[in-house]
């Protein structure tokens, strides 16, 4: 995988000035307003099913999190030093002239398509509920992530240092999330074609856990689906066409072929 570009755009921000005339517009001005606070929202959601990024602070010194659990936090994020430049706030750059809100987009160039069922290198598959978002940056300030407490409602991979139960909390990480700046800035950290879960939605994840402690994982990149009504929606673009729409039952059903098939090779 190779980064080949990141863009930065600019598109939503309210002047605090301007609060007080917006508020004594006529109805009929303020309904026209919608649209373009759904367009905002929108350009965060980088693929069709993605909800919208989670949020953090850029200077969160998680005080409230054990020693233990800080220390196990910098070991998953060494995995992922310089992957931006030093992040500083925004709202402090001599261009800026008021806080706003604006995005980073990275676009990955993958050496091949990324499979759709990653077996062999999760080490566990589950489907789960996300229960809560929240992103940070990294000690170090070049990385900017988000981890997502998830239930987990069924195992289709058992992870064999971790022995998962039905109904405990894991931690799922995924690159990206908004970031809350203390000028009042908001940028939001996108991955080209790779979208967020949602919190209350149920989804199957493939989850890698390289050097990472247990119970904490990684999402696998081209491999998150929503299962829902039903139906599976790939939040991942590269999966899009073979499986939007598809019947859950169908869907799992080849996924734990893939898992069996995987499992076999192994033994031989």
């Amino acid at each position: 995988m190779k980064t080949i570009v990141v863009a930065v755009f600019g598109f939503f921000y309210m002047v605090p000035g301007s609060i007080q005339a917006l508020q004594q517009q006529a109805s009929g001005q303020e309904q026209r307003s919608e649209p373009k606070r759904a367009e905002a929202e929108r350009l965060k959601e980088p693929t069709k099913y993605s909800d919208v990024p989670a949020k953090g602070e850029f200077n969160d010194n998680h005080s409230n999190e054990l020693a233990s659990d800080q220390e196990r936090r910098v070991v998953r994020e060494s995995r992922y030093k310089n992957a931006y430049p030093e992040i500083t706030d925004p709202g402090n750059s001599p261009n800026s002239t008021e806080p706003g809100e604006d995005s980073v987009m990275t676009i990955h160039d993958w050496a091949a398509p990324l499979g759709p069922f990653p077996v062999a290198p999760s080490a566990a598959i589950v489907v789960g509920t996300v229960l809560s978002g929240k992103a940070f940056v990294s000690k170090d300030r070049t990385y900017v992530y988000s981890d997502y407490q998830v239930r987990v409602d069924r195992v289709l991979k058992q992870d064999a240092s971790a022995s998962l139960a039905l109904g405990e909390q894991i931690v799922v990480s995924r690159g990206g999330g908004t970031i809350d700046f203390p000028s009042g800035h908001i940028r939001n950290y996108l991955n080209n074609g790779e979208g967020f879960p949602a919190i209350g939605s149920q989804y199957l994840f493939f989850l890698g856990k390289p050097n990472f402690p247990e119970h904490e994982y990684e999402q696998i990149v081209g491999s998150l689906y929503q299962l829902d009504g039903g139906e599976v929606h790939p939040l991942d673009d590269g999966q899009m066409g073979a499986f939007d729409h598809m019947s859950q039952g169908f869907f799992l059903t080849r996924v734990e072929q893939a898992i069996d098939k995987s499992q076999v090779a192994g033994k031989t």
